[in-house]
């Protein structure tokens, strides 16, 4: 039994569909899963709702995308559960929509999977409808505090109370929903080092938030504890938790499989052997590109830029962790 560890407080970005080679993997990968869910006998029905598109993946459980992030809405007996909450400018659509969903069904909690604002813009409104908010530690000082992330060019300013959780916790645990009981799983250093996945074992649903991308390569947010090895790591660890059966929510995007999901883990397991060894021979983020040591991946996963440079800088802050030859 995982021991519950809340404390008491008082005080990847949004997949824009640039291209129609893109859009057509995305609409590939919804038609791929709808079809492997189908032979389980799972139904995606799916409604779009003032711009979201709302899908019901279970009798409890809704995911609700084109908010910014993937939101997941659970109901238990007492009350609905939100995973994230969506961008700023999506806040006030998205609280419309779960209100419009929750019908006299309260909101109760948020859980925030990191602190990303693409994930936490939508945290005041939420509050609005009645949510206590609940998220690690890290998330909620990364929330309160002023700093850069070079990879996205942008400076943050720390966040208005109203936005920042009511609850924390520092490791994993579990928390009675009303109908059951969700499992959430802290990971250090992956794609931040504040991010959870939640896992609904009766409904075998698994909300991955920024540790699985949307289908184009994952960044790993050196300014705020992500680097590449934690991210394998956290894939290696929801790999065990998931089946063939299970249903898990990326970051962005149609649900996927657990075939997804290992797919990311085995392209990014590939590429740090690779980088590796090259930053022992003197390679830089820029060298590789040039290199083209993402070949074989672009088709599937984009353009690899972001990710090669982001993923060096942050293997150069991990040296200690891969022997400290640098």
């Amino acid at each position: 039994m995982l021991e519950i560890n809340f404390e008491i407080r008082k005080n990847a970005t949004f997949a824009t569909m640039k291209n129609p080679q893109l859009l057509r993997r995305r609409l590939v990968q919804g038609m791929t899963l709808a079809g492997v869910l189908s032979a389980l006998g799972i139904s995606l029905p799916v409604f779009a709702q003032d711009g979201l598109v709302t899908q019901k993946l279970t009798d409890r459980i809704t995911l609700v995308s084109g908010a910014g992030s993937n939101v997941v809405l659970f109901t238990g007996r007492d009350g609905i559960t939100v995973v994230d909450s969506g961008s700023a400018p999506m806040a006030s659509e998205l609280a419309g929509t779960i209100k419009d969903l929750a019908g006299a069904t309260p909101v109760t909690t948020l859980f925030n999977t990191h602190w990303h604002e693409d994930h936490t813009g939508g945290n005041e409104a939420l509050r609005d409808l009645g949510a206590r908010i609940i998220a690690h530690e890290n998330t909620r000082l990364w929330l309160s505090a002023e700093f850069e992330v070079e990879w996205r060019n942008t400076s943050h300013s720390p966040r208005r109370k109203a936005a920042l959780p009511d609850m924390t916790f520092y490791g994993s645990g579990e928390k009675d929903l009303g109908g059951e009981t969700v499992q959430y799983f802290h990971y250090e250093q992956a794609h931040t080092d504040g991010d959870i996945a939640l896992f609904f074992p009766d409904s075998n649903v698994l909300v991955a938030g920024g540790l699985m991308s949307d289908g184009t390569y994952p960044i790993t947010d050196i300014a705020t504890g992500g680097w590449i090895g934690g991210l394998i790591q956290a894939n290696e660890a929801m790999l065990a938790i998931a089946n063939d059966a299970t249903i898990i929510v990326p970051e962005n995007g149609p649900a996927r499989t657990k075939a997804d999901l290992q797919a990311q883990y085995d392209m990014l397991t590939d590429l740090y052997e690779t980088m590796k060894s090259l930053v022992q021979d003197g390679f830089t983020g820029r060298n590789m590109l040039d290199k083209g040591i993402t070949s074989k991946y672009d088709a599937t996963w984009g353009d690899p830029t972001e990710f090669l440079l982001e993923t060096y800088r942050g293997m150069t802050a991990h040296t200690s962790d891969m022997g400290g030859f640098i």
